[in-house]
């Protein structure tokens, strides 16, 4: 499949097949093309990512790193066995990730700011997906419940004590859950209308590019339009044990938006994306360690972003 991929760039990108040095393989989807005259970067991609491509740029967006266009102007190519796309490659410098955070931050806000568009929620849409986040949550919760009624019941052990003083986080997190999930479908059913965007759905560190003093996002092909609460939530997660003011950032972000949906909503899913990562082997075992970290987690989630609102 590679060697189909590397006779396309020669086609689609009118590279000389003589200049290329060798081939690095980064991942299973990506590689670098050495040549010598520049160094390529070659990603597999999903065929749709050639319309997402276009849309962000139809939009005016210029802090994305849109990839070379091929002879035929198009962002990615496609063939019968796979779809690429083709950038110069750009070495990255180590920064730290307090720095590199903020920046991801801010490019993440302009993404959204220049891609928005004002819609009505709709409970159509919005009751299947509470639905079945309702019934895994109670399904996971039940199993929690069960595993911790079980050490209760017998001779403490080593790890006995720090599942019990913890598990009263994971009963708070039950509880937001259900005032926000309640305060969610009340705007829902009232037809609130709420600012989309163009998410970037996949928001690493290392998705961000500071390419001569200019930051850019990469990556974006898992993007999707929705709310920005789950760009900002899946940032957080991924980085709350950075030192950083998460909970100044994101309550200005949200005032500034006067939404308070969105920041419910923000919030909803920070607690979700905790819940689902506890892995629940059965009612009889949960490891230890992963339900005390998700507990410290949502103890941090209610220092920094719990209000008094029912």
């Amino acid at each position: 499949m590679m060697n189909n991929i590397n006779d396309d760039i020669v086609k689609y990108y009118e590279l000389n097949v003589n200049d290329i040095i060798e081939y690095i393989k980064l991942t299973s989807k990506a590689y670098i093309i050495k040549s010598s005259n520049n160094n390529l970067f070659v990603k597999k991609t999903i065929p749709n990512a050639l319309e997402k491509y276009h849309f962000l740029a139809s939009q005016g967006v210029n802090n994305v790193l849109y990839p070379m266009t091929n002879v035929n102007n198009d962002y990615v190519t496609r063939n019968k066995y796979s779809s690429f796309y083709v950038n110069n490659y750009f070495d990255s410098f180590s920064v730290k990730d307090e720095v590199k955070l903020s920046n991801m931050f801010n490019e993440l806000k302009q993404l959204h700011k220049m891609t928005e568009l004002k819609k009505q929620l709709s409970s159509n849409l919005a009751r299947p997906k509470f639905d079945e986040i309702t019934n895994r949550l109670d399904f996971q919760f039940r199993v929690i419940e069960d595993y911790v009624r079980s050490i209760e019941s017998r001779s403490l052990q080593d790890y006995s004590m720090p599942i019990l003083s913890n598990y009263q986080y994971l009963l708070n997190a039950k509880y937001e859950l259900i005032k926000l999930q309640k305060r969610l479908i009340s705007s829902i059913k009232s037809k609130e209308s709420v600012e989309y965007s163009y998410l970037h759905n996949n928001p690493h560190l290392d998705h961000l590019l500071n390419i001569k003093g200019v930051y850019y996002l990469t990556s974006l092909e898992k993007g999707m339009i929705g709310l920005n609460s789950l760009d900002l939530a899946k940032l957080y997660v991924e980085n709350e044990n950075v030192n950083i003011d998460f909970k100044n950032m994101i309550k200005e972000y949200y005032k500034n938006e006067n939404n308070l949906f969105c920041y419910d909503y923000f919030r909803f899913l920070v607690l979700l994306i905790h819940i689902r990562r506890i892995n629940l082997t059965s009612s009889d075992y949960i490891n230890s360690t992963n339900f005390i970290n998700t507990a410290s987690s949502i103890k941090k989630y209610f220092e920094n972003f719990s209000d008094n609102q029912e």
